[in-house]
């Protein structure tokens, strides 16, 4: 657990030392760069821009490529490969300067390693596909859709409108019939009164006798006609106090 700032110590040494030679200058080939490495246990190298300041801890400085500012932990940096990096006589060249292409007009700038995508390639490009042609519709619902079923109206007492044009039918029929049977009686009775048979007791008795059964019927015929009237008269009472619409009847 003390090993580290005995490794921070040798660490600033060689940072020194590396200062040094990089004031002298003579001794690097033409293709040296300006730069400092750091050696990690692993192998990886980081090359700064100038030598990392120790802060705690950790070494933090500015890579050479980029600028951008970073920190490495003390226990991941080899001191002896550190070192032997930036001697003097180790040559460093300068890394491949990485141009990012101009953007076209209306095109989205690359944004290369600064963006990671969460999804896979072929589902992002689904995904980008159905934006373009954006989203179907839901599926209508058939239930929602159809338009509710219309409930019959009825009465009063819950009769509809086929109970009241039944009995309106019916009694129309009765009424019907009780007219026509009374002019047929007022036609008999006309045509016994106009009959005569003679003047004989018998014929008399028979003349008599079919004009007083002609009365008859006429009279049973006005009677059953005014009966059927009245039962029009009360069907039609009875459907407005129930309720029924008055075109039910007719």
């Amino acid at each position: 657990m003390r090993a580290a700032p005995a490794s921070a110590g040798l660490l600033a040494a060689a940072l020194v030392l590396g200062l040094a030679a990089r004031a002298g200058g003579g001794a690097r080939g033409p293709d040296a760069v300006a730069g400092w490495v750091v050696v990690q246990t692993d192998g990886a190298r980081v090359v700064f821009a100038s030598p990392p300041a120790r802060k705690g801890t950790r070494l933090v400085g500015r890579l050479f490529a980029g600028g951008a500012l970073v920190s490495l932990p003390l226990a991941r940096v080899d001191e002896a490969a550190t070192r032997s990096a930036n001697a003097p006589e180790t040559p460093r060249p300068a890394p491949a300067p990485r141009t990012a292409p101009a953007p076209r007009p209306f095109e989205t700038p690359p944004l290369g390693d600064l963006v990671k995508l969460r999804a896979p390639a072929g589902e992002a490009r689904a995904h980008i596909e159905g934006a373009r042609k954006g989203t179907p519709a839901p599926p209508a619902d058939p239930a929602a859709a159809a338009p509710p079923p219309l409930e019959e109206p009825t009465d009063l007492r819950g009769r509809g409108e086929g109970y009241w044009r039944q009995r309106a039918d019916e009694q129309r029929a009765a009424l019907a019939d009780a007219a026509a049977e009374m002019a047929l009686a007022e036609a008999a009775l006309e045509a016994a009164e106009r009959a005569w048979l003679g003047p004989s007791d018998a014929e008399q008795a028979t003349f008599v006798l079919q004009v007083l059964a002609a009365r008859e019927r006429a009279e049973r015929a006005r009677a059953e006609l005014r009966r059927e009237e009245g039962r029009w008269e009360a069907l039609q009472e009875e459907a407005r106090k129930s309720g029924a619409f008055p075109g039910w009847l007719r």
